[in-house]
């Protein structure tokens, strides 16, 4: 006795076999980034150009993770602008994990986050805070967990995957080498992980 295989939503649609036995389906797939921002669980972080004019390694941005899930940091990216002075190499980008203190942590200014799903209420449970000449950040691991260095007048971007439990964070810091002042910019696309897809 053949079985038939029905849509479970009432339409009484069978399934196709062909003459091989093979079941024709569709499917859609979706990575767990747009599923994210699709639901309003997705955002942007960014500094945006921020001065820089002292020659030390800088804090630019803190993040810090208060969502119960897992929030994933899925791409870095980073911007410099109006450069004055003569580089004697190019700049240099580091993010350490899980700082204890500093300035910027306690007196930084706040970033919003903004949700990629446009119209979405959503927003994310976090602390964002920016920081530049000045500021201070201490208490991280010592090795830099990314590393990157950054020409005059570019825009970088990239693929991380970096992933921050509740109540563990990021600090990103900026050091240039021979130049006066210059703008950059510094943030991440972060989401929310669901392993209920």
């Amino acid at each position: 006795m053949a079985t038939t295989i029905q849509d479970g939503t009432g339409t009484k649609y069978t399934v196709k076999i062909d003459s091989d036995n093979r079941i024709y389906t569709k499917s859609i797939t979706e990575s767990q980034f747009d599923n994210a921002t699709r639901r309003g669980n997705a955002y942007n972080i960014n500094t945006e150009f921020i001065t820089i004019t002292g020659s030390t390694e800088t804090p630019l941005l803190y993040l810090k993770s208060n969502e119960d899930t897992s929030l994933v940091l899925s791409a870095w990216f980073i911007g410099t602008d109006a450069d004055s002075g003569t580089a004697t190499r190019l700049s240099l980008m580091r993010v350490y994990t899980n700082p204890s203190s500093g300035t910027i942590i306690s007196s930084g200014t706040d970033v919003t986050p903004v949700n990629r799903l446009i119209g979405s209420s959503n927003e994310l449970q976090a602390v964002v805070k920016k920081g530049g000449d000045g500021f201070t950040v201490s208490g991280f691991t010592t090795t830099p967990i990314l590393y990157q260095t950054q020409g005059n007048d570019q825009r970088n971007f990239g693929t991380v995957q970096l992933s921050l439990t509740k109540g563990s964070s990021v600090v990103v810091t900026y050091q240039h080498y021979g130049l006066t002042s210059n703008d950059v910019y510094t943030g991440f696309q972060v989401y929310l992980s669901d392993t209920n897809l």
